[in-house]
């Protein structure tokens, strides 16, 4: 059985004022390692404000149960114990991040790219581990390329190998197929899952993409939004 990954009862996570802003209301959530999860909702349902606070860039405004297991007998529990550099800290050694567009530096080539995510982490390299990153996701002979060079999928496949290379603990995804075409779109996707599962790090992915997340995704969460509240909720651990 896998181990717990993070564990949230209810929970509100708040972004904005209460009259200007939106509000997610999460009963219970758990994620588990290796486990790939697609978030799915409507635009403004609140999607990217849940990654924000699995990141720990949003502080939830009040919280019964908030535990990230980062690894090594550490557990996270508090985020209003922590000042902004801890956290940021916490964000660059546990968590990888994958962008809609990549998030790729165009001065820097694709193996610089690949290795800032070790340098801002504070890590040693794994080297067997950036080889099998490397080879998995085909992208030997595209090392000294910069970021101008390459397809939409191909840059995808740096950031997929960006995200895992530091060892995290679990994987944030924003809309990684927003800016590629269906058939690259389901290569991302299964490259992202083929090579998360293997070095055992959890995924969450926002999607807008039913087809995507049926295909890949462990379990989808839909996020259920009451437009006229601006209140979204997620209300079991299941589908």
């Amino acid at each position: 059985m896998a181990d717990r990954l993070v564990s949230i009862e209810n929970a509100i996570i708040r972004r904005g004022s209460l009259a200007d802003g939106f509000t997610i209301q999460i009963s219970e959530l758990a994620l588990e390692e290796s486990e790939f999860v697609a978030i799915l909702g409507p635009s403004g349902c609140g999607k990217s404000t849940l990654l924000d606070a699995l990141g720990l860039v949003l502080r939830p405004a009040t919280a019964e149960t908030f535990e990230i297991d980062l690894g090594d007998g550490k557990l996270f529990t508090s985020l209003h114990k922590k000042d902004e550099n801890s956290l940021l800290m916490l964000r660059r050694r546990h968590l990888g991040y994958i962008l809609q567009s990549g998030g790729l530096i165009a001065s820097m080539s694709v193996i610089d790219n690949i290795l800032t995510a070790v340098r801002f982490s504070d890590r040693s390299l794994d080297r067997g581990r950036l080889s099998m990153l490397v080879d998995k996701l085909g992208l030997g002979s595209l090392l000294a390329r910069r970021p101008r060079e390459l397809s939409g999928g191909q840059r995808q496949r740096v950031a997929i190998a960006r995200a895992l290379v530091h060892s995290p603990r679990l994987v944030l995804a924003d809309e990684p197929t927003a800016a590629i075409d269906h058939k690259l779109s389901r290569e991302v996707c299964d490259a992202l899952r083929s090579c998360a599962k293997e070095l055992k790090s959890a995924v969450v992915m926002v999607t807008h993409n039913r087809e995507l997340a049926d295909k890949f995704a462990d379990r989808i969460i839909d996020l259920e939004n009451t437009t006229q509240s601006k209140v979204s909720r997620i209300q079991t651990t299941s589908d």
